[in-house]
């Protein structure tokens, strides 16, 4: 199942520099919010809770991993799930 492609959520801990670890997962093309309704309006998703549009489950821990070995920061606990549909308040 980890390996379908689709939309993923994850939601993750650090030990620290949660804005860098943010930003570089940002880089790689992850959103922190999203768009629902006719309206547009846009949902914000918690801090560290992130989507990517054509990742599977898998591919998204490979990168959180990735990110926080760069960075040099613990991943402390994380979890992706496959989303393709979710609704926000």
């Amino acid at each position: 199942m980890g390996t379908t492609v689709a939309k993923v959520l994850i939601s993750y801990d650090v030990s620290a520099k949660n804005p860098e670890v943010k930003a570089a997962l940002l880089a790689l093309n992850y959103y922190d919010h999203f768009t629902l309704g006719s309206a547009s309006r846009v949902y914000e998703l918690p801090n560290t809770t992130l989507w990517h549009k054509t990742k599977s489950s898998d591919q998204a821990m490979s990168d959180m991993k990735k990110v926080c070995a760069d960075l040099r920061v613990t991943l402390e606990k994380a979890v992706a799930v496959n989303a393709d549909e979710f609704v926000g308040l």
